[in-house]
């Protein structure tokens, strides 16, 4: 018994040695080794990150300065249109507009950007709206114009028969209203002997859009003496042949201010 007892003391003895010393050398090992291939690792990376970064810029850059580049078309558009700006600028002195006639009533209401200027006047209840159109200086018109500066030339009348030479037709569309009621509206031309009569029609505010409203007949197939009627109709409401080359004269200088500001409107366009 006492010699079964020793062997398997001197058995357990030779077994915990072996058991401590195999733990210690495999996890110290794996302690030491594996903090080395992390930190080449994270260097790898961050090296591969850094020249990615170096080459990527440069590229962005390129390409930001090519899409800021504008065509040498547009460079050659803006300095046409900078010389027709010059060009109209010197020409605004060209265009003057004398004093209103003491007889002209109206008030005038001229937007910036708009084709037609507005009249307006109130007479003994009746609102009264005058909407002018741009004078129309092509065709037959500005021939005749010329005829007429030329037959001036050689006419040695003085001033004033020089003026009365000059025809200086103005569009416009009257409109003459009492409160709420219905509206006649003219479709005039006004020249500086006389007043042309188009079209007359009676507008009422309670008929709808959708609705084709009786406007009357032809203006010029009513009685000589209900036209001339309705000729003097107008004048006693100030429209009259003296105010033609007044409003023709403003009309004209309107149309090159407008266009002027086309012009500057078309360059910031195309320079921005």
């Amino acid at each position: 018994m006492a010699t079964l007892s020793r062997m398997m003391k001197k058995a357990a003895s030779s077994v915990i040695p072996l058991a401590n010393r195999t733990p210690c050398r495999n996890y110290t090992s794996a302690i030491f080794t594996t903090p080395l291939k992390t930190s080449t690792a994270i260097r790898t990376v961050t090296s591969s990150s850094n020249l990615f970064r170096t080459t990527s810029i440069p590229a962005n850059r390129h390409f930001s300065a090519l899409a800021k580049k504008k065509p040498d078309s547009d460079d050659t558009l803006l300095r046409v249109i900078e010389s027709e700006i010059n060009d109209a600028e010197e020409e605004a002195g060209d265009f003057e507009v004398g004093e209103a006639p003491s007889e002209f009533p109206f008030k005038i209401v001229d937007n910036e950007g708009d084709e037609t200027i507005t009249l307006t006047r109130n007479y003994q209840g009746e609102e009264i709206k005058v909407t002018v159109y741009k004078p129309d200086l092509s065709g037959d018109y500005e021939e005749d114009e010329e005829e007429d500066q030329d037959n001036q030339e050689a006419n040695q009348g003085g001033e004033e028969e020089e003026e009365e030479g000059v025809s200086q037709p103005v569009d416009m569309v009257v409109t003459v209203t009492k409160k709420d009621g219905p509206t006649l509206e003219f479709d005039v031309m006004v020249e500086a002997d006389e007043i042309t009569i188009n079209n007359l029609a009676v507008k009422n505010p309670n008929v709808s859009d959708e609705d084709i409203a009786y406007e009357g007949p032809e203006f010029s197939s009513l009685d000589e003496e209900l036209q001339e009627a309705f000729h003097t109709y107008l004048e006693i409401r100030g429209i009259k042949p003296s105010i033609a080359n007044f409003l023709h004269d403003y009309m004209v200088k309107k149309e090159h201010k407008e266009y002027t500001l086309w012009l500057k409107n078309l360059k910031n366009f195309i320079a921005n």
